[in-house]
């Protein structure tokens, strides 16, 4: 059994709300990402904070992020939280916003954790940033992870530092696979649209 779920619970006021409705390629950029989510797992379920964020949107199963955990760590332990409830030894976490990602990014992952047993996740890098959200986890991380965020803590490099996590790099020349789009300029600058249905969060 294979889990992914997509971390989709900010407000994405950058972009001025209704993040997962805006528009890329003449899709939604939470069609895009459920849609990679379909490729890579055969279990997929949304990460959010609340009902509507999921609006228009393909039906999934939904799990709601702790309103007491900021930032995508929330989004971490739902959905380890999501994978202990269905059974999945693994669970992978993608962002809402990164409609390019690898097509080998679970098997790959996957495959680090099977090379580094000690290892509680695998998270992917393109060989200059690390994307932390990109990650794979295993399902007994769900007990340090929690830990993690009642400490306080937010970071989820700090966190991946903490499970002793693998990093995997694609590194291919010419390749934009962690395209991450947080604002409208980053879709003016991929030439796209703004439009977005219903109203946006000023």
């Amino acid at each position: 059994m294979k889990l992914c779920v997509v971390l989709a619970g900010g407000a994405g006021r950058r972009m001025g709300g209704n993040k997962l409705q805006r528009l890329y390629k003449g899709r939604t950029l939470g069609e895009h990402a459920l849609s990679l989510a379909a490729r890579f797992a055969d279990h997929v379920a949304l990460s959010v904070r609340e009902p509507g964020q999921a609006d228009g949107l393909p039906p999934v199963p939904l799990v709601f992020d702790r309103h007491d955990i900021e930032g995508p760590l929330a989004g971490v332990v739902s959905s380890l939280e999501q994978a202990a409830r269905i059974g999945a030894a693994q669970v992978l976490t993608i962002p809402c916003d990164a409609p390019r990602l690898p097509h080998d990014l679970f098997s790959r992952l996957e495959a680090a954790l099977v090379e580094f047993p000690d290892a509680l996740a695998a998270s992917a890098s393109d060989g200059r940033h690390s994307h932390p959200p990109c990650t794979l986890w295993r399902a007994e991380a769900i007990e340090p992870v929690r830990h993690y965020a009642g400490s306080g803590r937010r970071s989820l490099k700090g966190l991946l530092i903490d499970l002793k996590a693998r990093h995997v790099v694609w590194d291919e020349p010419n390749t934009d696979f962690f395209l991450n789009l947080n604002t409208r300029e980053d879709l003016r600058q991929a030439g796209e649209h703004l439009d977005s249905p219903g109203p946006c969060e000023l």
